[in-house]
This record gives C-alpha cells, sequence and structure tokens, in this order.
C-alpha cells in the first residue's frame, strides 16, 4: 500500500453515506422546493414556462438535443434556482474547525474549537436580501454581495459538485417546464428536516399527494 493506511469497512461506508446524501439528497431536496416556489408564483412560473418553450422550439426546427449551450440561456430558471436555495437552505450548516484564535465582534473563537456556519442565518439576512422570506429570483439580477450566499459552501472546501448540480437542475426544470403544468395543492406548508429541509407532508398524512400535482402539459 506504498505506506498508505486502508480505509476500513466503516470508513468506506461512511464515505459512501456522503457521497449519496450530497449527490443525490440536496439536489432532489432544491427541485422539490423549486415545483413548490413556482407553483406557488405563477408569474414567475410563466416566465420560466416561456424561457424553456423557446429554446423547445428552437432545438424542434434544428432536430439537436439540449446542449451545454443551451443550459447558459437558461438566466431566468438560473435566477430561480438561486433563489430556492437561498429561501429554502437545504444544508442548514456546515462543520468547520478555527486553525488559529480568532477574534469576532468582541468574541474570541479558541483554535481547535469547532465552529458551525448558519447557511440560512447567512442567507436569510435582512441587511443582504430584504424581505427574506419572500421568493423573487429578480434579487439575483445583480450578484449577491461576497460571502453572503454559500449554498455551496465557500472557499476551497466549497462543493467540488457545484456546476454538476446546478446543471441537473437546469435539465430537469427544461423538460417539466416543457412537457408539464402543475398546480399547488396547498399552499402553505411546514418544514421537514431530515436531515435536508422538504414541505412537511406529515399534516397530509401518509396517503395524500405531496405538495404540487404534475399534470401532463399541452
Amino acid at each position: 500500500m506504498d505506506g498508505r493506511e486502508a480505509l476500513t469497512d466503516d470508513q468506506i461506508a461512511d464515505n459512501a453515506i456522503g457521497v449519496i446524501f450530497a449527490a443525490r439528497d440536496t439536489t432532489a431536496s432544491v427541485l422539490t422546493w423549486m415545483v413548490k416556489f413556482l407553483g406557488d408564483n405563477p408569474a414567475v412560473l410563466k416566465a420560466v414556462t416561456e424561457e424553456h418553450a423557446e429554446i423547445a422550439r428552437e432545438k424542434a426546427l434544428s432536430g439537436e438535443p439540449l446542449s451545454w449551450a443551451d443550459t447558459r440561456r437558461m438566466r431566468m430558471t438560473g435566477r430561480v434556482i438561486q433563489e430556492t436555495m437561498r429561501v429554502a437552505s437545504i444544508l442548514s450548516f456546515t462543520f468547520r474547525e478555527a486553525v488559529e484564535d480568532v477574534e469576532y465582534q468582541g468574541y474570541l473563537i479558541p483554535k481547535g474549537w469547532k465552529v458551525l456556519p448558519l447557511f440560512r442565518n447567512i442567507h436569510h439576512n435582512p441587511d443582504h436580501f430584504p424581505s427574506p422570506e419572500k421568493f423573487d429570483p429578480s434579487r439575483f439580477e445583480v450578484a449577491p454581495k461576497p460571502n453572503t450566499f454559500m449554498p455551496f459552501g465557500n472557499g476551497t472546501h466549497s462543493c467540488p459538485g457545484n456546476e454538476l448540480a446546478k446543471l441537473e437542475m437546469l435539465v430537469l426544470c427544461h423538460h417539466l417546464a416543457t412537457k408539464y403544468r402543475w398546480s399547488t395543492s396547498k399552499s402553505e406548508s411546514g418544514v421537514q428536516f431530515g436531515p435536508f429541509a422538504l414541505p412537511d407532508r406529515r399534516e397530509h398524512g401518509p396517503s395524500k399527494s405531496f405538495v404540487h400535482i404534475l399534470q401532463p402539459g399541452p
């Protein structure tokens, strides 16, 4: 093993579970909230649908499949995804360790202490995002200030799969917007964390539909 120690079975299992959470559940949770927020905001849904309908018409004429260049044109959808990640804040926090003594606003954080940046608090700071509970994709027409929006973390330890996740969300939204229409089955719902933020289904009972009803589009 060239002096390197092999991973134990527990470490392999922990890494596999970590990949499943990071690569699947986070993206699925964002998409769940995106469907809900679009259903709750018909004007935004209309703008997203028109954006994708235009791309779909061009693809039908050329006979070409959806391309990377097409996803770069999904600017409205990109803002919707950003605002969804801000409002819902799928990852509530992350774990970090102070590598040196840090003094912040009169408080001393000693080297070695574990710190938990609270993403939801950062994303709902009214100093940076007025009316933070309101779903408003237009706020991302201008890039947010540094360190005020970090759904994928920040710095050298930011999520390495962030571009793949955004691509997956753009492509799925394209197919939803061009092939389906949906309506809200319940406009108000709580939040359950398990561990990611999802609309609370417990109040509906196990036999109820979850947030929105999807139907084939015209």
